[in-house]
């Protein structure tokens, strides 16, 4: 399975219109990212003043309008080109980022989140991979690598103190 990001649009306690998208092999911080770009791109079509954007993620958040090199840069760099055009000429429009942890499942994030979660789409034979998926691969197949060869006595050298708890077993 891959991630998949969804945005809700809501006006006047109505929702109007929904995004969902693939998000490929992805960490839940690119997938937020994303999730975040769904919704400002799509927010920035529509004739407001104010948009709102609630998030679980305050650190996919501070990365939606970072520009510099960092995993899911390209959905910074649109997020960054969509609020350009929204803000240039309009001094009276706004953006504002509010946190709602999932577990406090208020209604309007409560609602994409579900969605989000109730939505499988297999990863297909090339999915799209972010930076920050590869390198989480690439250090857990490390560890393991490392546990597998540590669990050989051989392996641990004859400077490790084995400590054993009380049942005779490792610590």
């Amino acid at each position: 399975m891959q991630a998949v990001s969804v945005a809700h649009f809501w006006r006047l306690g109505e929702q109007v219109s929904s995004s969902k998208a693939p998000a490929g092999q992805a960490t839940a911080l690119d997938a937020e990212l994303f999730a975040i770009r769904l919704g400002v791109v799509k927010a920035t079509s529509f004739d407001v003043k104010r948009i709102i954007i609630i998030t679980d993620s305050l650190t996919a958040a501070r990365r939606a309008v970072d520009a510099f090199v960092h995993s899911g840069q390209a959905h910074s760099l649109a997020i960054v080109q969509a609020l350009r055009d929204f803000f240039t000429n309009h001094p009276d429009h706004s953006i504002h980022f509010w946190d709602c942890p999932s577990k406090a499942q208020w209604s309007l994030h409560f609602l994409a989140h579900e969605d989000t979660t109730s939505t499988k789409i297999a990863a297909g034979r090339h999915p799209a991979t972010s930076l920050d998926a590869l390198r989480s691969k690439s250090t857990a197949a490390c560890l393991d690598a490392w546990r597998t060869s540590f669990a050989r006595p051989s392996s641990q050298g004859c400077y490790f103190l084995s400590l054993k708890g009380g049942i005779k077993n490792l610590l």
